[in-house]
């Protein structure tokens, strides 16, 4: 009979979607003894559907097996995005503690840290603290459980870093940052069990108020952290200005950089003070040089700032959300719903065009170097745009890009799309899904949406919890294997000012884990969501009523206080 073969049930479940194995394993106490107690049986699913990078626990007894089996789990509700939950973070712990204050355009990623621990790093933005905030959390399962501390820290530097504002900052990858260090940043104190060495590249920006001063500077933040014998930890940051070799791009912010292939920093877009731009530029962080080669693209899409781009590994592909144009964030320029694929046609390409003298017995030709946009969704917010236009993907009001052969127009609604809106937030919560969060000038909303990559379709999670206040252009870490999102600061467009608060989004609440990382207000109430009307008549691109940053300065203070005032007595 089947039920005595072990071999037969594990091989038959690994061709199942995730929930067809919970309910395969569930449906005889036979299979569930034999499955739900093998290690390996869940590490290969885990593998399979994840793409699962993790060190998995060794052995093949029952504890470990629990332990891989929590973690597919896991990964398995982040993938389908049916529910999510909103933890909302005491205010006492904001208001009084954290040293993080409300700011906007600021920078937020997620390091490796000390053994067994990850570093969540917050900085910049529009605010005159230039120090560089480190959280560490215990890594893995077990995260929740324990408190989540943090160090400001004062950076060190060999240049004074500029303050910027929308520029982009992003994790590179252990095996290069420790290359990158080798014997740098040695203690003469003895007692050294462990030095762990992480980097973030930092790109763009505005330096000068009003959106101007935007800069093409690449900068690296370095976070060390040293383990001793005695228990003790020392930890200190370091900004460094990279000194980059080929063309320099255009400078810009609030424009999407991506990490391919842990090595190429792909930049796409952004903001000028003459307009928005789609103009694509890649980084080999190895070498510190801006590739130089002909970057033809069939079409593209029109000059965006504060859109997102994920990287779509599974498909080679580089998928492109929304954003907006105009030459600042409320005043000018409309939102848009659009989305975009880049097909690179691989990374062979790069990799025989980065060299100074391109052999003539190259086997890349021409038409492989064709990076190829192609509009997926078309957009159906209306255009009226008042900016300036440019060149090579202008910022206008027209939208005669090339179209792609699988272009559709997208199925959301008015408030839905705000989540595609200009500065929203997107995370790669699985190699198939996409979190779109926040996001939208004028309105900002508090919604969310996902979208699924193997499909090319848009997905609606069950939100639980307090929604907290709707917001564009703060920060949103994504904690992969602890199922966590990090919320903090942004704008809010009602009250004028940047918002003071913090957030976490439970990824798996049918886990039922007990989140203990903060002190919590579990009586929150929760902010009204934005409604379709709200955002039908949310005033897209310019207007001319008077927005809040064109309120006068007693207008402005009143609104503030009258916001802190409602927050205070929820």
């Amino acid at each position: 009979m089947l039920l005595d073969l072990p071999e037969q049930w594990q091989e038959l479940s690994l061709y199942l979607l995730p929930k067809d194995v919970l309910s395969f394993v569930s449906i005889h106490r036979n299979i569930y003894k034999c499955l739900s107690a093998s290690p390996s049986f869940w590490r290969q699913l885990l593998v399979r559907d994840v793409d699962y990078e993790e060190t998995l626990s060794e052995g093949e007894n029952t504890s470990v097996a629990a332990d891989i089996r929590q973690a597919f789990l896991l990964q398995s509700f982040m993938s389908s995005l049916s529910s999510v939950k909103w933890l909302p973070v005491s205010r006492n712990l904001q208001q009084r503690q954290f040293p993080v204050k409300a700011r906007e355009g600021h920078n937020s990623c997620v390091l490796n840290g000390p053994a067994g621990f990850k570093s969540l790093v917050i900085t910049g933005g529009f605010s005159d603290d230039q120090g560089v905030t480190v959280m560490t959390l215990k890594k893995g399962l077990e995260a929740h459980n324990s408190n989540w501390g943090w160090t400001r820290l004062s950076p060190r530097y060999s240049d004074e870093p500029t303050f910027v504002y929308g520029a982009s900052l992003t994790p590179l990858p252990p095996a290069l940052s420790e290359e990158m260090e080798k014997d740098r940043f040695m203690r003469v104190r003895p007692g050294i069990i462990e030095k762990n060495v992480a980097k973030a590249v930092r790109f763009g920006g505005f330096e000068g108020g009003g959106y101007s001063g935007e800069t093409n500077e690449v900068w690296v933040l370095t976070i060390v952290d040293y383990d001793y014998e005695d228990s003790s930890l020392d930890q200190f940051a370091v900004w460094e200005k990279m000194e980059t070799q080929g063309p320099s791009p255009r400078a810009r912010a609030y424009h999407s950089a991506t990490l391919i292939h842990d090595r190429y920093l792909v930049i796409i877009g952004g903001m000028t003070q003459l307009g928005s731009c789609i103009e694509e530029s890649v980084l080999d962080t190895k070498t510190w040089t801006w590739i130089d080669m002909e970057l033809k693209c069939k079409g593209e899409p029109t000059g965006r700032h504060g859109h997102s781009v994920v990287w779509d590994k599974r498909r080679d592909r580089l998928v492109m959300f929304g954003g907006g144009s105009g030459t600042d964030l409320l005043r000018t320029g409309t939102d848009c719903n659009e989305v975009w694929e880049l097909k690179m046609n691989g990374i062979v390409a790069i990799e025989e065009y980065r060299s100074p003298v391109r052999s003539q017995s190259s086997s890349v030709s021409d038409n492989e170097m064709m990076w190829e946009w192609s509009k997926i969704h078309k957009n159906t917010l209306p255009r009226r745009n008042h900016s300036m236009r440019m060149r090579s993907g202008d910022d206008s009001d027209s939208d005669d890009s090339a179209e792609g052969t699988n272009d559709s127009e997208i199925d959301l609604s008015p408030s839905e799309s705000l989540c595609l809106g200009r500065c929203h937030n997107a995370m790669k919560i699985s190699p198939d899904t996409i979190l779109l969060m926040f996001g939208g000038g004028r309105p900002s909303t508090n919604g969310m949406l996902g979208y699924d990559l193997a499909k090319d379709t848009f997905l609606r999670p069950n939100v639980a919890g307090p929604l907290p206040v709707p917001r564009f252009t703060g920060v949103a870490s994504f904690l992969e294997t602890e199922g966590y999102i990090l919320v903090h600061g942004g704008f809010n467009d009602a009250t004028g000012g940047a918002v003071l608060d913090m957030n976490v989004l439970d990824l798996a609440p049918s886990l039922g884990r007990q989140f203990a990382g903060f002190p919590l207000d579990e009586d929150r109430q929760s902010q009204e969501a934005v409604s379709d009307e709200a955002a039908r008549n949310g005033r897209y691109g310019a207007d001319p009523r008077p927005g809040p940053r064109q309120m006068s300065a007693l207008q402005r203070l009143l609104l503030a206080q009258m916001y802190e005032a409602q927050m205070n007595g929820l």
